[in-house]
């Protein structure tokens, strides 16, 4: 019976028709998971997709504290944590900084990125990114043309903590940041990542007029131990966003001068509502 009616043509078509629109609808709905799952979850209203990036390579005391604290943050606001652990990066370790937020940039599931030294810890998780971009963003005349939100120190640009929106823009001005570098290195005068990019940015050349310098107690605030800041002069006090230990070692004496900082600071941190 079922042999007689197979045979007919307009049945053998239909059930054709079907079996190629089960097989669409199973490969669709894949797609569309698999998308899905790669995209970070919010925390309630839509914002724009974050990511915090940093990354540590050596054994230090306070790596449970940085991890934990950031963890937390990201978990509370439905950003995307990074961390790398190891680098292989051509011009020494602290340029994985530039590769890892280059390789987000390609993926392409963000709209902001973060880098934050592993030195640091968000003091007030209650303050969103999104909102510190947005403000910044307010008081530019061309706000889509700003791609670096940096701050200064004592002895002008510091890279501990600063914010790139997630464009081919951006990687451009990495390069040139990197090919610096490598020129300045062929007069043997070495350049970090940092030296590098305040000298780029002291330039004036292409590129640079999408930087914006912010204030440095907003993304960036050092401690009084640390008396080490911009033209504003502003000391890290409790409610500040973050805080970071940048060369606590020429500040404070004892054979874990960072640890120490952190473990101190680590009671005044207001760490929000617990993820859910």
């Amino acid at each position: 019976m079922l042999a007689r009616k197979l045979s007919n043509p307009p049945l053998i078509a239909i059930l054709l028709v079907t079996l190629i629109f089960l097989l669409w609808s199973i490969n669709w709905s894949s797609l569309a998971y698999s998308t899905a799952s790669m995209i970070p979850k919010s925390a309630g209203q839509r914002h724009n997709r974050i990511a915090i990036v940093t990354f540590i390579t050596d054994q230090k005391s306070y790596i449970h504290l940085s991890l934990r604290n950031k963890d937390h943050y990201v978990k509370q606001h439905g950003y995307d944590l990074f961390v790398d652990y190891e680098s292989h990066a051509e011009r020494g370790t602290t340029w994985l900084k530039f590769d890892m937020i280059e390789r987000l940039i390609h993926a392409k599931q963000h709209d902001w990125i973060w880098w934050m030294d592993f030195d640091t810890l968000i003091t007030n998780t209650t303050v969103k990114l999104e909102d510190v971009i947005s403000e910044t963003l307010a008081n530019s005349t061309e706000p889509d043309n700003i791609d670096f939100l940096v701050t200064d120190d004592c002895n002008g640009l510091n890279d501990g903590s600063f914010i790139v929106r997630s464009s081919p823009r951006s990687i451009e001005f990495l390069n040139r940041v990197r090919a610096l570098h490598d020129s300045e290195k062929k007069k043997e005068n070495g350049l970090n990542d940092q030296e590098a990019m305040r000298d780029l940015l002291l330039s004036k050349a292409p590129l640079t007029e999408h930087v914006q310098r912010i204030p440095q107690w907003k993304i960036n605030a050092f401690p009084p131990e640390i008396a080490c800041f911009d033209d504003n002069r502003r000391v890290w006090e409790k409610g500040f966003f973050v805080i970071h230990f940048a060369g606590a070692w020429a500040h404070v004496d004892g054979d874990d001068p960072t640890g120490f900082l952190m473990k101190k600071y680590e009671s005044e941190i207001i760490w929000g509502p617990e993820p859910k």
